[in-house]
């Protein structure tokens, strides 16, 4: 069993003010369960895995109170390395965790670590590729697998280390559907080989029929469900992404339109039009079609690897082998970056200064104007904090504050909602819904129907049938 025992946490701020995120908390993990645990972006969720892995306080610093004992002994007087005997970490971005470009060496990595036999590495590696089912990810190029793919790899890599306790943040941010059946059937061959799952999440649906206990985190406090009481009543009440699967056919209406990747139609009167879009890997044509749109706010969906994030690449420019005439209003576009803000899926990449109000300065000079967007993103308080100390959230609240306030004309989003908890969520859509009342056109890629249902805009499917 895993325990935290009357456990607080607080950090200090740039002003040297305490900040208490847990307060006096007592919870027990037991062998053989999936434990959920969710909240408002920056409740703590994953500074409370973060305590259990070590990096908190090894690298993240903190003061701490209470313990945290696993079989009745204490992890604190335990580094990360030691805890690594024991406990596995799959973080929301698989790629922070690969040590290697294939998957067979990276799957074998931190067994050969261990100094465990050639024949033992391939024994437990065919055991555990078996079990999970991801025989077909062996010996591939990790650069070059799906989002989803590279997620299976990563749960792979840490199951063969057949550890007692496994820790998962956010791990369905940035997958499809069929992605996330693969992940929670994976999730739950561990909880059956008795592990402690430990799961860090907002989207909550893929996991209603295999959790034990959702715990929410609240007021510096864990309130804890076992899965038998979780309603509809809770989820309302605290504010979280539904329980309930939202299926494609729950989102076609009037506005809803299927476009082939290799359609060469388009509208000419559009004030938008994407000529001769082509892309091609290898010998593969990816998509080769024409595309027109009208000002206003566009979700693009499809399955993994349709062509979704290579189209808006092209778009953008990012594509240099690949072709494609921009137009905005029959001008054609040399260089669509001067029109174009773009909102990565790892805002990380797009954050560069010393303050948040430092970032905004990058393209705004007017403070009056800064401040008046930072309360509309809810940040004004944050505005003299280091980008890289917000939260997932406020990360992403941010760089759409950064594409609000510029005179570019068309936003394009991949992914904004990955981490994004129901609040933040809501937030998002009243500021796209902003951009557009001022003749922003948005675009965005997304798998999260929950969040395209809420918008309630237009949609794109992009499909390859030929």
């Amino acid at each position: 069993m895993l325990e935290f025992k009357d456990f607080s946490l607080y950090f200090k701020d740039q002003d040297e003010k305490e900040i208490k995120i847990l307060d006096r908390i007592n919870l027990a993990f037991k062998k053989g369960t999936i434990n959920v645990i969710t909240g408002k972006s920056g409740s703590g969720k994953s500074t409370l895995i973060s305590l259990i892995n070590g990096i908190i306080p090894e690298i993240n610093k903190a003061n701490i109170s209470g313990d945290i004992l696993f079989e009745g002994n204490s992890l604190l007087d335990k580094n990360i390395s030691d805890r690594s005997l024991f406990i596995s970490t799959v973080f929301q971005n698989p790629k922070n965790q690969f040590y290697a470009v294939n998957s067979l060496d990276e799957i074998a990595f931190g067994l050969e670590n261990r100094n465990i036999s050639k024949d033992g590495i391939y024994k437990k590696i065919n055991h555990f590729t078996k079990l999970l089912q991801t025989e077909n990810l062996l010996d591939r190029d990790l650069m070059k697998l799906s989002g989803g793919e590279k997620q299976l790899v990563a749960i792979t890599s840490v199951s063969v280390m057949d550890n007692e306790i496994y820790i998962f943040d956010e791990p369905s941010a940035s997958l499809d559907k069929e992605s996330i059946i693969r992940l929670k059937s994976a999730i739950n061959q561990l909880k059956n080989l008795g592990k402690i799952i430990i799961i860090a999440e907002h989207r909550l649906y893929y996991l209603k029929d295999i959790l034990d206990k959702l715990y929410i985190i609240k007021n510096k406090k864990v309130i804890g469900f076992d899965a038998l009481k979780i309603n509809d009543d809770i989820i309302k009440e605290n504010k979280l992404r539904s329980i309930n699967l939202i299926e494609k056919n729950n989102l076609r209406h009037k506005s809803y339109e299927v476009k082939n990747l290799f359609d060469k139609t388009y509208d000419k009167n559009k004030s938008l039009k994407f000529l001769n879009f082509k892309c091609r890997y290898k010998k593969r044509t990816i998509f080769n079609f024409n595309l027109s749109l009208d000002q206003g706010i566009y979700f693009i969906i499809g399955e993994n690897g349709v062509g979704k994030s290579s189209f808006i690449r092209n778009v953008c420019n990012l594509n240099k082998k690949q072709k494609g005439d921009f137009f905005i209003n029959d001008d054609k576009i040399s260089f669509p970056p001067a029109y174009i803000s773009l909102i990565m899926q790892d805002v990380n990449y797009q954050l560069f200064t010393e303050s948040v109000l430092s970032e905004m300065q990058i393209v705004e000079v007017d403070e009056r104007k800064i401040d008046r967007i930072l309360k509309m993103v809810e940040l004004f308080d944050k505005k003299n904090s280091h980008p890289q100390s917000l939260s997932g959230g406020e990360k992403q609240r941010l760089a759409l504050g950064l594409a609000f306030v510029s005179s570019k004309k068309i936003v394009i989003m991949d992914e904004p909602t990955s981490g994004l908890c129901y609040p933040s969520m809501e937030k998002l859509v009243k500021i796209i819904k902003k951009m557009k009342k001022d003749g922003k056109t948005v675009i965005i890629v997304s798998h999260d129907y929950e969040f395209i249902s809420m918008a309630n805009e237009n949609i794109l499917e992009f499909v390859n049938d030929i």
